[in-house]
């Protein structure tokens, strides 16, 4: 445990229909730039986590290779794939070091300590899931990488994971911590992620959406 070479994939959906069950509460311009903000913050705790010595964004959005580029990380396009055939392939195609780590672009309170918790909590051949609130996957650690073909978007895919990583003979430890378990999907999610108050460039952006919008 506690590896130092891990090639983390950020997935990024196209922008065009990010975050729809915020359509009460964001109109589709502003669900997109949320998502934008949110990927900032992400890329901003991977580049801080020690042990994470490369990163990439997995996307076919047409605006991949510019905030590629913008965040200073490498890019893969997904060229359309099914959101877990594109990570597989991802895996397969541009990550060649031992350990690997999915981070999803939508949980703007991660840390760097959490991420660099969750390497350090990856057996050797093995996974570490980080669950959701709802018990989904915001976050996997795998070592080797591309041991296993992920099923994030699942109902319970923090158990699922957990299932297909032994069925590989793959130990999987399961992961809580508040900075990875909140992705921000409806809007009980925002009002949960706004409470706690943490000074990110997703929570300046919201409040000023949002008084924009009051009445």
């Amino acid at each position: 445990m506690g590896h130092a070479d891990v090639h983390v994939l950020v997935p990024l959906k196209r922008l065009n229909g990010a975050k729809t069950r915020l359509a009460g509460l964001l109109a589709p311009g502003e669900r997109a730039e949320l998502m934008r903000a949110m990927l900032a913050d992400v890329l901003r705790a991977v580049a801080a986590s020690r042990g994470v010595t490369a990163c990439t964004l997995v996307s076919s959005e047409p605006d991949a290779a510019v905030l590629a580029r913008r965040h200073d990380v490498a890019w893969w396009d997904d060229r359309g794939l099914p959101w877990n055939d594109a990570l597989f392939a991802a895996m397969r195609e541009a990550v060649s070091e031992t350990g690997a780590a999915v981070v999803s672009a939508d949980i703007p309170l991660v840390l760097p300590a959490e991420l660099e918790a969750l390497i350090a909590a990856t057996p050797e051949r093995g996974a570490a899931i980080a669950r959701a609130t709802d018990g989904g996957t915001n976050a996997v650690s795998m070592r080797p990488a591309g041991a296993f073909r992920t099923c994030f978007g699942e109902p319970g895919s923090a158990r699922l994971h957990a299932e297909v990583a032994e069925r590989a003979g793959l130990a999987a430890v399961v992961v809580d911590q508040p900075g990875t378990a909140l992705d921000l999907d409806s809007p009980g999610d925002v009002e949960r992620f706004l409470a706690a108050g943490r000074p990110t460039v997703t929570a300046e952006l919201l409040t000023r959406l949002l008084e924009r919008t009051s009445p």
